[in-house]
């Protein structure tokens, strides 16, 4: 085919991959002298689409290393998977590690439903918050844990009073 490889070497490939490449290029300057422009483009273009940028003028070609994978497009932000509430109380409750992770789902659904300005939602889960304890200071993005109430002495029946 006559073209040299010009480019660093970092793209190493099979003797087959060779072969092929070799084939095609081959096939690329025949298409070419029987002026089959249309051949000559597609050998162009799926070479270019391997990596290979090819240098008429020069009888040059070069091999480009893959690109790296693109991650995939979000078509929504990415949904948080923490609420960034920080606790500050003195720590006297102490939650087991199921309610721990029962309060910071719900911080976090709170969270997103106020991203969603879901209004209704945010200010129903706040009050389940307040109703278990929890005392949540959005502007400072802190929540505080209050012990609970002391249960209540049993309400003692008075005496009955004596007719008379």
């Amino acid at each position: 085919h006559g073209y040299t490889r010009v480019d660093d070497g970092s793209v190493v490939l099979s003797p087959a991959d060779q072969a092929t490449l070799d084939g095609m290029l081959l096939d690329r300057v025949l298409a070419k002298r029987e002026r089959a422009w249309e051949r000559s483009d597609e050998l162009r273009q799926k070479l270019r689409e391997a990596g290979v940028s090819v240098n008429d003028g020069e009888s040059t070609y070069s091999l480009k290393p893959p690109a790296p994978p693109k991650p995939p497009k979000q078509s929504q932000p990415a949904r948080p998977t923490h609420h960034g509430y920080t606790r500050v109380d003195d720590g006297s409750v102490v939650l087991s590690p199921a309610d721990q992770a029962t309060l910071d789902g719900m911080l976090l659904d709170r969270v997103l439903a106020k991203r969603e300005r879901a209004w209704e939602r945010s200010d129903e889960l706040r009050q389940k918050l307040r109703e278990a304890g929890v005392s949540v200071n959005d502007g400072e993005s802190t929540y505080s844990l209050k012990p609970p109430a002391p249960p209540k002495p049993p309400k003692q029946s008075q005496p009955a009073r004596p007719t008379h």
